[in-house]
Parts: structure tokens; C-alpha cells; sequence
């Protein structure tokens, strides 16, 4: 899907993405044959030939960051097509502060197995999991996981594109916080974990620190848990906002 993507090229908009694939301008490589035969119309669109080239290199080469930063975050979800048995899906619990030693845990799956991170354990190991990825999915992970991890794992150099689910799921009609979209998919939590949030993952951490075992257990529960409901989220997001394109097209 991103070789078929024009958005991330300047200038061009959805109604301009839109008219090149009508036009039998499908991907790339279709956009460069007819730049080549002079078919391209309007200055602009016949003007983003470099950057074509520049996109087709920066694929060809694995630059994700690439396009993670050009992409529109509402379309970010395009690399999960690319990608589909490649992403990430990551949370982490925090001390509650914004400090570089804050994160407590970061969680990962891969839609097969589920990590756990933990800080004076393996936290560390976390770095080479995230950088093994082309693809990261996160909810609110733009304004917290990711920004977080960046920070506290600030000499990596991690190459992904990085889906955040709370804004196709916002354009998709579904706002709120995770646990509130969960309850709209009809997500079923564990007992133990269910009525949980942030804040409960702070004292449980704390209750850690003290000497209580069985509450890291219970945060480990609750963090995987965040991570395996984003994987059905991700998946719909992907099925829908592909699905409007087809339509559109």
C-alpha cells in the first residue's frame, strides 16, 4: 500500500492522490512511466517526480522513518498492509512522573507472542524488540509510549513507521480512551484486570517497590493485555480505512 501512497509527497492532498489513481496512476512505478510519456497533468504533480524516486529509494533501502514522517498520521495505517505480520503492538506503565528513569514497564507483541520489559530486570532488552520492527502500533503512543521511550532510550536509533490507533479511530467514529473503545468492540478483560487503568499501574508498581510480588504480576497482566486488544483494533482500522479507499476509488 505504500508504494500506491502519493499523500506523503508535497503538495499532494487525498483529492489529488484520488485523481492520479483514476487516471491509471496506481503506484509508483506507474507514476514514473507516465511522467516519462509526458502524461502527468498539472505542474505540481509533474514537479513530485524527485520525490517519487526519493520514496522508491527510501523503500527499497528500509527507511521507514522515511515515511513516518512525511505520512499523515490519519494514514499511517497504510504500512500495516506492507507489513501486516510485522508489527509491533507496545505499551508501557509508567511512575506516574515524566522523568527519564519513569517508564516501569514496556510491553510488546508481535500477534504471537507478548513481552514484558521491566525496569531493573531487562528493561533495556526492550530496544533491541522495538528496532527489530518496521512497523509500531500504539493507542496515544504519539503524545506518550513513543515520545517516553525516545527519551529514555535516547541513543537508538529506531526505525519504524509508528501507528498511533486513537486517530483513525477517531475518524472512524470511535473517541475516547482505550478501555472505552474496547467496550464499543465488546473487548473482554480478565477479572482481575478488569476496572484497571494508569493509575492503578502506578500503585501497583509502588506496591512492587514494596515488597509485594504478586502486584507486578498483576501490572504485567494488566499491560499485556493493552497490548493484545490493539492488535483487533489495528486490524479493523486497516480493513475500514482501506475498505473507504476501494469505495472512493
Amino acid at each position: 500500500m505504500l508504494r500506491k501512497t502519493f499523500l506523503h509527497l508535497p503538495g499532494i492532498g487525498e483529492t489529488t492522490e484520488r485523481k492520479l489513481w483514476d487516471s491509471g496512476v496506481t503506484c509508483w512505478t506507474d507514476f514514473m512511466a507516465a511522467h516519462a510519456e509526458g502524461k502527468l497533468r498539472g505542474r505540481k504533480t509533474a514537479l513530485c517526480a524527485r520525490d517519487v524516486i526519493e520514496s522508491m529509494k527510501r523503500y527499497e533501502g528500509g527507511d521507514w522513518n522515511f515515511f513516518d514522517k512525511c505520512l499523515p498520521t490519519n494514514h499511517k495505517w497504510r504500512a500495516f498492509l506492507d507489513f501486516p505480520d510485522k508489527a509491533l503492538y507496545v505499551d508501557i506503565e509508567t511512575t506516574g512522573f515524566m522523568d527519564d528513569d519513569c517508564i516501569t514497564v514496556i510491553g510488546t507483541g508481535d500477534g504471537q507472542q507478548a513481552k514484558s520489559f521491566i525496569a531493573g530486570i531487562n528493561l533495556e532488552d526492550a530496544v533491541d524488540e522495538i528496532e527489530a520492527h518496521p512497523l509500531i502500533v500504539t493507542f496515544n503512543g504519539a503524545q506518550f509510549d513513543m515520545p517516553l521511550i525516545r527519551q529514555r532510550f535516547r541513543h537508538n536509533f529506531f526505525n519504524h513507521v509508528h501507528v498511533d490507533l486513537r486517530f483513525p479511530l477517531k475518524r472512524l467514529g470511535f473517541a475516547g480512551g482505550l478501555k472505552k473503545i474496547e467496550k464499543d468492540f465488546r473487548i473482554e478483560r480478565s477479572e482481575r484486570t478488569r476496572g484497571l487503568d494508569g493509575w492503578d499501574a502506578v500503585r501497583l508498581w509502588r506496591e512492587y517497590q514494596r515488597g509485594h510480588d504478586r502486584a507486578l504480576e498483576l501490572l504485567v497482566e494488566y499491560n499485556i493485555e493493552d497490548i493484545k486488544n490493539l492488535e483487533p483494533l489495528m486490524k479493523f482500522v486497516a480493513g475500514e480505512m482501506n475498505k473507504a479507499l476501494t469505495v472512493q476509488r
